[in-house]
C-alpha cells in the first residue's frame, strides 16, 4: 500500500511537471550567445570582476539585495540559479530580494574561483536556514555559478549548476520522502 501510494505520488508530480518549460539547455546556449562577455586574462582578474557576486551572497539579506543588486547585475543579465530562470535586472532584484526576505539566512562562502575565456566560475558552499526546511536547521549545499560580464564588470550571464533535490527539496515534507525513497531504488538500499 505505502508503495502504491509513494507511486501514485510520483506520477502525480511528473503528470504536473509535463506542462513546464522543457527546453532549459536552448534557453541556456541563446543566452550565451547572446552574451559573450569579456575575456578574462586569469583566475586573480575573475576573483577580482566576481567581488561583487561575493558580497551579495556571502549575506543574502533583503539589505544586502537592496544595495548590491543593481552594482551586481547588468540590464539586461540572464539569470538561472537552477529553480528560476529571471532575464532582466528588474526581474532578478524582485528573485533575489523575495528569496532574502522570506529566508532568514541565505550566505555563500566561496571556495574557488576558475577562468576559462570570458567565463568566470565561482566554486561555493551554501548556507541556508528558514523555519520550513529541516525543523529551522541550516542546510548546507554546494555549487558552482557560471558568471559572465559587461564591460562595467556587471554580471550578464549567471547560470548555476547545483543539486537542489539534494540541497532543498529532500527537506519538504511529502516530496522529501518521495526523493529519498527514489534514491535508495536507484542505489539498491532497503
Amino acid at each position: 500500500m505505502k508503495k502504491n501510494l509513494i507511486l501514485s505520488l510520483f506520477a502525480v508530480a511528473l503528470v504536473g511537471c509535463a506542462a513546464g518549460p522543457t527546453n532549459f539547455v536552448a534557453d541556456y546556449h541563446t543566452a550565451m550567445n547572446e552574451r559573450p562577455g569579456v575575456a578574462l586574462e586569469n583566475n586573480e582578474r575573475g576573483l577580482e570582476w566576481a567581488g561583487k557576486f561575493i558580497e551579495l551572497y556571502s549575506d543574502l539579506s533583503p539589505a544586502s539585495v537592496e544595495a548590491r543588486v543593481k552594482e551586481t547585475y547588468a540590464a539586461n543579465v540572464w539569470f538561472n540559479d537552477t529553480i528560476a530562470t529571471k532575464v532582466g535586472i528588474s526581474a532578478v532584484a524582485a528573485y533575489l530580494l523575495r528569496t532574502a526576505q522570506d529566508t532568514p539566512e541565505v550566505r555563500a562562502t566561496i571556495d574557488d574561483v576558475a577562468v576559462s575565456g570570458s567565463d568566470c566560475y565561482v566554486r561555493w558552499t551554501m548556507h541556508v536556514r528558514t523555519p520550513n526546511l529541516a525543523g529551522g536547521k541550516p542546510i548546507v549545499t554546494s555549487g558552482i555559478s557560471q558568471l559572465r560580464f559587461d564591460r562595467e564588470g556587471r554580471i550578464i550571464l549567471h547560470q548555476d549548476y547545483w543539486n537542489p533535490a539534494a540541497g532543498i527539496y529532500q527537506h519538504l515534507p511529502v516530496i522529501g520522502l518521495v526523493l529519498r525513497y527514489i534514491d535508495a531504488l536507484i542505489v539498491g538500499a532497503k
